[in-house]
């Protein structure tokens, strides 16, 4: 499976329990996906660099994935369609030095 970072830019309005639904959400999407979750990291509440719908700030949300690649297409589709997401990006993470030796 391939590693993947995803970055989610939330609506600074949806509370602490809201997000964490999505965010159970988008894991339940993963793990029905033959993938699992590495790492989430809620980065809080942060400025944004210029207005995203309006809004000057947002909570910022990083999951670290292990995906097969088939599956990022349905996990994308749903981000997208979710209210209270502004904006996200999926990124293939290269495979570190340290992860290759210990596999040799």
């Amino acid at each position: 499976m391939t590693r993947y970072e995803e970055l989610i830019l939330l609506s600074p309005e949806l509370g602490v329990e809201e997000c964490r639904e999505i965010v159970n959400n988008f894991s339940a999407i993963v793990e029905r996906e033959g993938g699992s979750v590495i790492k989430i990291d809620d980065w809080g509440v942060k400025d944004t660099a210029y207005p995203v719908r309006k809004f000057s700030r947002g909570r910022y949300i990083r999951m670290e994935l292990d995906l097969p690649g088939s599956a990022v297409t349905e996990l994308e589709r749903n981000v997208r369609i979710t209210d209270g997401v502004f904006k996200f990006i999926t990124v293939r993470l290269a495979e570190t030095p340290e992860a290759a030796t210990e596999e040799a």
